[in-house]
């Protein structure tokens, strides 16, 4: 962000793991979660009047690769 690179650590959830009956391949699907503050990235500007903190919900659904 803002030029930036950053480690995060992904509060990760399985939501589930199965095979799928129309692709024919084995899929899965989770959710993660994570938060940033703005300032780490030099865009604390106007905190605290507007939120610091990020947060950042990704949800992934994929299939097998052949």
């Amino acid at each position: 962000m803002n030029g930036r690179t950053q480690s995060v650590v992904l509060d990760a959830k399985l939501n589930k793991m199965a095979f799928h009956d129309k692709e024919q391949k084995d899929w899965i699907g989770f959710d993660a979660t994570t938060s940033l503050l703005r300032s780490e990235f030099g865009l604390g500007k106007y905190a605290p009047g507007v939120s610091d903190k990020v947060d950042i919900s990704i949800s992934i659904e994929a299939m097998k690769a052949d």
